[in-house]
């Protein structure tokens, strides 16, 4: 754990270091899943230079076979016999003379296990495609798959046996006005095509190439500000080293001989006759300039380290409590055991006899979650869209259009395109309806969402936005809630009649499962339209995402029998007040319910055709892509989980990171129906008293309960927007301790605690961030103290200037952070405990026993 006060990770002198060199080498994990059919697998993490071996169920298939650099996608090897389920597959390494350990094992699986649908639509990545490219990648595909390229319909590319992101050598050359797709086939089962990439002219002039920062000792160069589908010749000290093709910005070239300090790189790229760029070059550094690599945060209990940042062609080596425990080529270093509390991690990297100036030290944080895949990234099918236009109905007084547009699984990308008859024939699909909220008549609001509705479509979800223009402008007031809810309403029966007597969509949609995202009025309209007499008979709403709500009072009461995920920007210059922290507060879900409080976000970048910043400019606001990656990973992995029963649910946890967003910006309560609750403080007991209706105690501090709510007596200031009972705990002279009695005693071993808190705003911003300790007191009456900040820590208030809101969020203490794990852990109370020198009022709601 990490002391208070002590930075988890820093940087310090490798010379003062006593570091203790073992024979250990890690073992190259085997990138998995690996499916039935596939002729080549990847091997990563091994040593520059390193040999592999590879066993196939207990055989040696492959046995000294040059893995070259591990940077940047690891070792592709072919295998003479495709692979077959069942088959256990496990990697080696051998370099300067030591032999790793075998890897973890990799069980061989039948790709429509992972994929009823088939195979993974290929992607052209990156675009553009230009004229004249000779070499293109193919990303989103299965390891081992044949993979094949066409321009206008006749191929011009193909590997058998691809990495999951392949790049082919193009034979003829691009010429102008082709339209390029990719293809994919793994064990009989060929997947779409990917979307039409159309050849462009490269920009003119042609950049000039750059480098990567190269050391003295390295054995392979970056060259970087390329050209997509390029050549370009690389030189040493004036002698030509070669010509490769390239794919994407960045190359990495191996070479013959290890550079040396002042060696000279120059490079130059073209692509049609007549296009060379300017040359480039690039002096190499001594490798006494060599830093530390660095690594991704560590969570206790880790088994390997990610790094973030390393030199080209580097070897890095762990040290764990100044003993080496792993050695490889990254990004990923196993480790020869899991990461404890206290141990203290050291990682250096070397090339050839030189090793890195200072160490990256680092000590494992309680919670740390990774990076991992992005939950809208699912890439399945072509993509359809049509408008639709159900006729009128009568709501509210007023003669409405059911009308709006809807994305879908398709043959084909385009309009009007049949349904994906794979996808039809395995079963009907789960149906999520859109409804944008009040903006300008003149502007297509239904069309600002095109971006999510295609990334659901491609996963196979029917995606509809729902015209409530004609109940855009001045009005407001519930009826106008009320009047939005019905009209999704309408949109929902209008596709019942489709899938019963449409030709597209007759049959193939599950109105046993279905979602509603809404957006600002249609944020507030989602969260009654389950509750409406509209809403149509044998429709299971099972879910409800409630972005940027407003309220206008429509809702009389909690949103119930719905998965529930709100979505708050601190930064929102229209429903400044964030609503939806209201219906988070009141909804009373079957299983969980999520709110994401984002910072440097406001209410309109998240639809396409809200064109106008609504803060003015005066917060800070993160950029229209930024806001549109959150809804859409956070977006894409609750109706996943929900409707399709996918295994995302931990990026709204907090236990798993979805890459290329700003997720430090974004903070997260999350609440199990199902889960032990110590204390919410809604029994009305007083704070004396838990929701176990056991006693609690107080010293050293000032704790009482209070509404966190608007324009109440019992609330504890105007900073809280939200409708919750809650403590606000003030800090004494002394540390001081909140009790919370558990009777009987709660076994804990294996479980975490949760609990929501927030920093209490009073006047001004605080200069810095505050936290507390929540410690479990065990039968013997030992108390073990966990830190607020090592896992994640209390935010700050968002500060808006005139309105800065004190928003909880949920912070989760892991129970093998507290002390060691081999204990049984049986625990008579909770405490928490305000420990700071610059302790403020923190308020508290939630306090639960997650496991």
């Amino acid at each position: 754990m990490v002391p208070l006060g002590e930075p988890s990770m820093r940087d310090v002198p490798t010379g003062s270091l006593k570091l203790e060199d073992t024979a250990f080498l890690s073992p190259p994990p085997v990138g998995a899943p690996l499916y039935q059919g596939a002729k080549a697998l990847v091997v990563h993490g091994f040593n520059p230079g390193a040999t592999l071996d590879l066993e196939r169920n207990g055989v040696i298939v492959l046995t000294g076979v040059p893995g070259g650099f591990p940077q940047p996608v690891g070792a592709l090897l072919h295998l003479s016999a495709p692979l077959v389920a069942g088959d256990v597959v496990r990697a080696r390494q051998q370099a300067h003379g030591v032999t790793s350990g075998w890897s973890p094992s990799v069980t061989v699986r039948k790709h429509t296990q992972d994929h009823p649908d088939g195979l993974p639509r290929p992607r052209v990545a990156p675009a553009p495609v230009h004229r004249c490219g000779s070499r293109t990648g193919v990303a989103n595909l299965l390891t081992g798959s044949e993979v094949w390229l066409t321009a206008n319909g006749t191929e011009v590319a193909r590997v058998q046996g691809a990495a999951p992101q392949q790049g082919l050598d193009v034979r003829p050359e691009y010429g102008p006005g082709q339209q390029v797709r990719a293809w994919a086939n793994l064990d009989g089962d060929s997947s779409p095509p990917s979307p039409v990439q159309d050849t462009v002219a490269a920009p003119v002039p042609l950049p000039t190439p750059g480098f990567y920062l190269a050391y003295d000792g390295t054995r392979q160069v970056q060259v970087t500000n390329l050209v997509n589908g390029a050549r370009f010749e690389l030189s040493r000290n004036g002698a030509s080293l070669g010509t490769w093709r390239t794919w994407g910005d960045t190359h990495r070239v191996d070479l013959p001989a290890p550079l040396a300090a002042g060696d000279l790189l120059s490079a130059v790229q073209w692509l049609c006759p007549g296009t060379q760029s300017e040359t480039s070059e690039f002096q190499v550094w001594s490798c006494g300039q060599l830093p530390a690599p660095q690594a991704e945060p560590l969570q206790c209990g880790d088994t390997s380290i990610t790094l973030s940042m390393m030199a080209t062609g580097a070897t890095v080596k762990v040290y764990r409590n100044l003993v080496k425990a792993g050695e490889g080529g990254g990004p990923v270093v196993l480790l020869n055991a899991p990461v404890e509390h206290g141990d203290v991690v050291h990682v250096v990297q070397s090339l050839g006899t030189c090793v890195s100036q200072t160490a990256r030290e680092l000590t494992c944080l309680c919670v740390a979650p990774h990076v991992t895949s992005d939950p809208s990234g699912l890439d399945l099918f072509p993509v359809g869209q049509v408008d639709y236009d159900g006729g009128t109905t009568s709501i509210g007084g007023q003669t409405l259009q059911i009308r709006g547009s809807v994305f879908y699984p398709a043959q084909d990308d385009g309009g009007e395109v049949p349904f994906n008859k794979r996808r039809g024939k395995r079963g009907p699909v789960p149906l999520v309806f859109m409804a944008h909220g009040n903006h300008s008549p003149d502007a297509a609001s239904s069309l600002g969402y095109d971006y999510f509705q295609q990334a659901l479509a491609r996963m196979g979800f029917v995606a509809v936005s729902v015209d409530c223009n004609q109940l855009n402008g001045w009005t407001g007031g519930p009826g106008n809630i009320t009047d939005r809810a019905d009209l999704i309403n309408a949109s929902i029966a209008h596709f019942q009649k489709l899938n019963a007597v449409g030709q597209r969509f007759a049959g193939v949609l599950d109105f046993d499962k279905v979602g509603l995202m809404g957006h600002s009025r249609g944020g507030e309209a989602v969260v009654i339209a389950p509750s409406r007499l509209s809403r149509p008979r044998a429709v299971n709403i099972r879910c409800v995402l409630s972005l940027a709500p407003t309220d206008w009072g429509a809702t009389q009461g909690a949103l119930e029998g719905c998965e529930f995920l709100t979505l708050l920007p601190a930064a929102d210059g229209d429903v400044f007040e964030n609503d939806g922290a209201k219906y988070y507060d009141r909804c009373r879900p079957p299983t969980f319910k999520s709110q994401l409080y984002v910072h440097n976000a406001c209410h309109n970048f998240f639809n396409r055709r809200w064109l106008e910043n609504d803060n003015g400019g005066n917060l800070p606001t993160m950029s229209r892509s930024a806001h549109e990656r959150v809804l859409l990973t956070y977006g894409c992995a609750f109706f996943r989980s929900v409707l399709a029963g996918h295994d995302t649910l931990g990026f709204l946890v907090g236990t798993e990171l979805p890459p290329a967003t700003l997720t430090f910006l974004v903070h997260l309560s999350f609440k199990w129906s199902a889960g032990l609750t110590v204390d919410d403080h809604e029994q009305g007991n007083t704070i004396a008293r838990n929701s176990l209706g056991q006693p609690t105690t107080q010293s050293g501090l000032v704790a009482g309960e209070y509404r966190f709510h608007q324009a109440t007596a019992t609330q504890y200031n105007d900073s809280f927007y939200g409708d919750s009972m809650g403590m606000v705990a003030e800090p004494g002279a002394a540390p001081g301790t909140f009790r919370s009695q558990l009777d009987p005693p709660v076994t804990l071993s294996g479980k975490e605690l949760w609990i929501r808190v927030a920093d209490v705003f009073i006047k001004d911003m605080p200069p810095a961030q505050t936290g507390f300790q929540l410690g479990i007191e065990l039968t013997d009456g030992t108390v073990e103290w966990v830190d607020s900040d090592a896992v994640g820590g209390v935010p700050l208030p968002f500060d808006t200037v005139y309105l800065t809101k004190s928003m909880l969020s949920t912070l989760r203490f892991p129970i093998r952070c507290f002390g060691s794990s081999k204990i049984l852990r049986v625990a008579r109370a909770i405490q928490l405990r305000l420990n700071r020198e610059n302790a403020r009022p923190l308020a508290f709601d939630d306090l639960q026993v997650i496991g």
